[in-house]
């Protein structure tokens, strides 16, 4: 599969068939996701797999606000807590916030290697981080981020990619 195709396969899941994502498959896309660049190698992140009991405790987390009901079918969710960045001298630290940026672009890339390996995902940023933090032992200084859903969808087969038009998006030499 190119790359291409492994982006158009990878797609936000709010339909989750009830069966367990293997705790060998989280690791692996864990280890492939920790596979990703981040600013002076920092590598700024802790991710947390949650799964069976916890799962299902996290979840309740996530529903808290009456949102995201879709992920009560979730099997595992993966928390994405940003951690201290060291970043070298000579780095202009106030024009970036190079750890929320690399927060980012691991998350991509697991959401990547899950589809790789024929997994749903769903990118959360609503949950109730208190009760997130505690269910997973996360020290109250770190910050939970992100939270992604991780499952085998229900419905096979990908949605059309819905996407601005390219000459929105990209452009050549200048702002154009």
């Amino acid at each position: 599969m190119t790359l291409k195709e492994l982006a158009l396969k990878r797609e936000s899941c709010r339909s989750y068939k009830e069966s367990v994502v293997s705790h060998k498959e989280l690791k692996e896309i864990m280890e492939t996701a920790c596979l990703s660049p981040s600013a002076c190698n920092s590598q700024p992140w802790r991710l947390i797999a949650a799964e069976g009991e916890k799962a299902k405790e996290v979840s309740a987390m996530i529903q808290k606000s009456g949102r995201n009901q879709f992920v009560e079918e979730a099997s595992a969710f993966i928390a994405i807590c940003e951690t201290p960045a060291v970043l070298r001298a000579g780095v202009c630290f106030d024009q970036q916030h190079f750890a929320q940026m690399d927060v980012g672009m691991v998350t991509m890339l697991l959401t990547l290697a899950a589809a790789d390996k024929g997994l749903s995902t769903c990118i959360l940023g609503c949950f109730d981080e208190e009760g997130v933090k505690s269910a997973l032992k996360i020290p109250a200084e770190i910050p939970l981020r992100l939270i992604v859903a991780v499952g085998h969808a229900k419905e096979p087969g990908v949605r059309e990619k819905i996407r601005k038009p390219a000459a929105e998006t990209i452009c050549f030499n200048e702002w154009t």
